[in-house]
């Protein structure tokens, strides 16, 4: 069996940042259906899958190196840190904070990016989801790896035209700027491993 080298491991994670960019190009110019492609790279890049690590956990251990983010607090976090009253949460049906537009501009904590896929931003019908659930059932189930015969219906009204943000459905605009945010922070990543480079976002680990 051969290992896979540290150096392999980052040409993949530049050669994903060149997909993102053409798949985002492709959706760009109106061909809708590279959604599921951007989602299996992002499932690649940030999700734990059958027994494998996400590339980014992967890049961080490898390079020893912390991958930070800023995050927004919802609403319901906001009125149990006591920064709003509890009455603004009472009728709240939907809410959708997108943090990864802001990702590297400001924010109410600084967090881990993967710690920040794992925060549920997303609020309807009664359940939050957060971004790592909305891109691995996309890739898992919706065509990106698998096309499931059963789907969940409320999975399904997060792709569908009747609640549009930006003109996307609320699993594409969250994949779309996921993708986008992506893009930077690989940026970044490569400018740390090729040349020393660190930033707020990307930083050695030290003990």
């Amino acid at each position: 069996m051969v290992t896979v080298s540290k150096e392999e491991y980052f040409d993949e994670i530049l050669d994903i940042k060149n997909k993102l960019e053409d798949f985002i190009e492709l959706i760009n110019s109106g061909k809708t259906t590279y959604f599921k492609d951007l989602a299996l790279k992002l499932r690649l890049l940030y999700i734990f899958k059958s027994g494998t690590k996400s590339l980014i956990k992967t890049i961080s251990e490898l390079y020893n190196i912390n991958i930070r983010v800023f995050i927004q607090l919802t609403l319901h976090e906001k009125i149990e840190k006591g920064l709003l009253p509890s009455s603004l949460g009472e009728s709240l049906i939907f809410e959708q904070i997108n943090s990864v537009v802001s990702w590297f501009e400001s924010g109410n904590e600084f967090v881990d990016v993967l710690d920040a896929i794992n925060k549920n931003e997303v609020l309807i019908e009664g359940k939050r989801y957060s971004y790592k659930e909305l891109i691995e059932y996309a890739a898992d189930k919706m065509g990106g790896a698998h096309l499931d015969k059963k789907q969940d219906p409320k999975h399904l009204n997060m792709h569908s035209n009747d609640l549009l943000l930006g003109g996307l459905p609320i699993a594409q605009r969250a994949i779309y700027d996921t993708a986008r945010a992506s893009i930077e922070l690989i940026l970044l990543i490569e400018k740390y491993i090729c040349n020393g480079q660190s930033s707020k976002f990307v930083s050695p680990i030290t003990n």
